[in-house]
């Protein structure tokens, strides 16, 4: 439990800063064409990235992802209880 808190926040931290650093990333490892081309640019992709990671750390947290194994947990969401 306590470790799904952590995991969960660090992702969530690591999510943030793919957010708030994405110009500066985008100055490190350049632009990407697909995502010029699909999504509007490169920052927006990261920008992408960095939201989901998030959502995936607030998965993790309240316990709705079990980081052990994914398969169990997928398969809990479509049983009715």
């Amino acid at each position: 439990m306590l470790v799904n808190i952590f995991l969960g926040l660090l992702l969530c931290g690591v999510g943030l800063a793919l957010c708030y650093y994405a110009t500066q990333l985008v100055g490190i490892f350049g632009r990407n064409a697909r995502a010029e081309r699909n999504l509007g640019g490169t920052r927006i992709m990261i920008i992408l990235i960095g939201f989901f990671v998030v959502v995936f750390g607030v998965f993790v947290m309240f316990g709705m992802y079990k980081a052990s194994n994914p398969v169990d947990s997928v398969g809990s969401w479509f049983v009715a209880r």
